[in-house]
This record gives C-alpha cells, sequence and structure tokens, in this order.
C-alpha cells in the first residue's frame, strides 16, 4: 500500500468583486448616495467603494494660500469619506475609500471604468446638465443610478 501525501494548496484567490461606486462629499445629497450604495451593494453581495473628487485649488495666489486650501479640502473629504465607510461598516458592508482630483464627472468615470463597477450611485442635485457625473458616466456604458432626493424637514 502507498501513500501520498500532497502539500496542501492555499484557497485560489477570488477574483475581486465589482464594487458599487458613490460619489461623497459630505453634502444632504451625498448621505442619499451613501444610503442607497450600501443598500445596493448588501443586495448585490459587493463591497461599496466611496469616492470623494476635489478640484485642485488655484495656485494663483500663491504656496500659503494653495497649502491651506488642499489642507481643508483634504479634510473635508476624509471627513465624507470616513462617515460613509463607518456607515457602510456598520450595515455589515466592506467599504473602501477614495479621493481623486479633477472634474468630478470624468474622475467618477475613470474610476468606474478602471474598477469594472457593477453600479455608480450618484447624488441627486443637477448642477450643469452637460457635464453631470451621471450623464458622463452613463456614456461608457456602465449602470449608474441618481439617489433619490433626501426628504426635506418640513416647516412648522
Amino acid at each position: 500500500m502507498n501513500i501520498v501525501i500532497q502539500p496542501r494548496r492555499p484557497p485560489s484567490p477570488r477574483p475581486p468583486s465589482k464594487p458599487v461606486i458613490a460619489a461623497v462629499d459630505g453634502s444632504a445629497a451625498d448621505r442619499a448616495a451613501t444610503a442607497e450604495a450600501i443598500a445596493s451593494a448588501r443586495d448585490l453581495g459587493a463591497p461599496v467603494l466611496f469616492a470623494h473628487v476635489r478640484r485642485g485649488p488655484s495656485t494663483v495666489w500663491g504656496r500659503p494660500f494653495y497649502q491651506r486650501r488642499l489642507e481643508r479640502a483634504l479634510r473635508k473629504g476624509r471627513d465624507a469619506l470616513a462617515a460613509a465607510a463607518a456607515q457602510a461598516r456598520a450595515a455589515g458592508v466592506e467599504a473602501q475609500t477614495e479621493i481623486l482630483e479633477g472634474p468630478p464627472a470624468r474622475r467618477i468615470a475613470e474610476l468606474a471604468r478602471s474598477r469594472n463597477a457593477r453600479l455608480v450611485i450618484v447624488g441627486p442635485r443637477r448642477r450643469r446638465p452637460r457635464a453631470s457625473v451621471f450623464r458622463r458616466v452613463a456614456a461608457t456604458g456602465l449602470p449608474v443610478r441618481r439617489a433619490s432626493s433626501p426628504a426635506k424637514p418640513a416647516h412648522a
């Protein structure tokens, strides 16, 4: 009787799951997108990737002014991302965060393509229709959904 001992093979790594991407900026619209992205990720069994896109501050006013604006913008982005990620983790959804720089519509579309996003959720507000994140991402052929508007408080 021959006994063959084979080394134990580690489990093959799972291919990365396609994330649900949500653009966040700390606004009420962002909170609606965050909640919808978490619910969608949970339903799809996917991780959620929260992205904050900031435009680069102007260097016209010199280095100290630029540095203060940059620090303020990064702090705002980190705070918004931390709040969204904490909300996702509390709901039992794996969360990742990323800060990007540039035109928001273009950068979110690029991120969605590079991560092969399952779904992109954007806030309900509309600033400039031609440059909207919703239109830019939809033009890539990726699924995109606009979050429902946050509830407005009733006036007494």
